[in-house]
């Protein structure tokens, strides 16, 4: 580095400018005569120690969204494409930075602050079509060093930089910090806001609120029995009463506490699932959209109908199954389903670790009519299910969730629970029968 005295001249084993580089920043002549700033002695190149510590912040941004993307990818493909490619995007121009440091690349540089724009207006306004988001550790941490490297590159675009030659020292602090700060996101306490969908505890159940305005009902063990939903019958799948360690429970399903910014995104998601509902309040307006039956009126659970074209992905605006409280076209709504193809698990769904997720694969899985109608749960046999004129099928990778947010159906045993009480009946009729 060049170091320039009180009187304007140079001084320091570091003073010597390669190939007369800065000489627009002195005024000298770039060809470098015998008295100018530009004039270079023999030895080692310069660095740029703003832009190598921009090029560390880079690569720890980058990495940070390159670990986070395949989580993105679960939720929308243009979530997923948009970590992938800033994250490429950090680590491509840490590289330029290091190798080729110069006022474009500091210019490039300042490019994130695009970046942590989009970062502050989907935390407090929210994008256009989603809701707010929380602040999590890692995408605080990302916006930071992200505002780091703008400066820095700020600070090289004013002041100018030389060509750094890296030695092993620079390289080693480089993957060092990244790493760091890399592993310093993903941890458990810190990546918690990113991680909200795992099971729910087996630990004492915590009154809660649910975070879509209501007050989530904690566990009080079985059921009483005296639901218009128990009345009408035992389950119609073992999927809906077994919980995640493979007990039997039927009955108010346990709430796990949630914090303030897991429920203002939880809020926001349920307002998009409350305003999709109220677009289908009848089957016919379903049938009119694309839904189709799937499963007749059974007890504790409605008439599914599906539009198979929205089981790709999770999207709360979008529910791929709308619950009725019968079949005929005059029929109303009484709940939402979210019916999803996600191989390797169950999906990023809600905000929370309450949005516990279900299948039906027990016993061969459900029981299917030639039109791809369940016509059986999952507890009638193979044998009984052909003299139905039907097969079993299992769905390997579909996942289900309910989600009872439907005016006047808020149902007592939870928002998210596998079945609701109120909702009574007899099967292949309706809830009044």
């Amino acid at each position: 580095m060049v170091v320039v005295t009180r009187d304007g001249g140079q001084s320091g084993p570091g003073c010597e400018w390669p190939s007369g580089a800065g000489a627009a920043l002195s005024g000298a002549d770039p060809a470098g005569g015998a008295g100018a700033p530009g004039a270079a002695r023999h030895g080692r190149d310069t660095t740029s120690p703003g832009l190598v510590l921009a090029a560390v912040l880079s690569l720890a941004a980058g990495a940070i969204h390159f670990a986070f993307a395949p989580e993105h990818f679960a939720e929308h493909a243009s979530h997923g494409a948009f970590f992938l490619g800033l994250g490429l995007f950090q680590v491509g121009w840490a590289v330029w930075a290091l190798l080729r440091p110069g006022r474009l690349v500091a210019a490039v540089g300042l490019l994130n602050l695009a970046v942590v724009g989009v970062w502050l207006v989907s935390r407090t306004a929210g994008l256009p079509g989603e809701p707010v988001e929380a602040v999590g550790f890692p995408d605080a941490l990302a916006s930071a060093v992200e505002v780091g490297v703008a400066g820095l590159g700020l600070v090289a675009l004013v002041r100018g930089v030389g060509r750094p030659r890296l030695r092993a020292p620079v390289v080693a602090v480089v993957a060092t910090v990244a790493t760091a700060l890399t592993l310093v996101s993903l941890t458990p306490a810190a990546a918690g806001g990113h991680h909200h969908h795992e099971a729910a505890s087996a630990s004492a159940p915590v009154p809660a609120h649910d975070g879509a305005g209501h007050v989530a009902t904690p566990a009080s063990g079985s059921a009483a029995g005296t639901s218009p939903c128990e009345r009408a019958g035992p389950p119609a799948s073992p999927a809906q009463v077994t919980d995640s360690e493979g007990h039997f429970h039927r009955g108010s399903v346990p709430q796990q506490p949630i914090d303030a910014g897991t429920r203002l995104v939880l809020a926001g998601q349920q307002a998009l699932a409350r305003a999709a509902a109220a677009r289908y309040p009848t089957v016919a307006d379903a049938t009119r959209s694309g839904y189709r039956l799937s499963t007749g009126y059974t007890p504790c659970i409605g008439a599914h109908f599906t539009n198979i074209g929205l089981v790709a992905r999770f999207d709360p605006a979008a529910p791929s199954e709308l619950l009725f409280d019968g079949t005929t076209p005059s029929a109303k709504l009484v709940g939402l389903s979210y019916l999803v193809y996600h191989p390797g698990g169950a999906p990023v769904g809600f905000a929370g670790p309450n949005d516990v997720w279900h299948q039906h694969n027990a016993n061969g899985g459900l029981c299917f009519s030639a039109d791809g109608v369940v016509i059986a749960g999952e507890q009638a046999s193979a044998r009984e299910c052909a003299a139905l004129g039907g097969a079993k099928r299992e769905l390997t990778d579909v996942w289900m969730l309910h989600d009872w947010v439907v005016p006047g159906w808020e149902c007592s045993w939870g928002v998210f629970a596998p079945e609701c009480p109120e909702l009574g009946g007899r099967v292949g009729r309706s809830a009044w029968d």
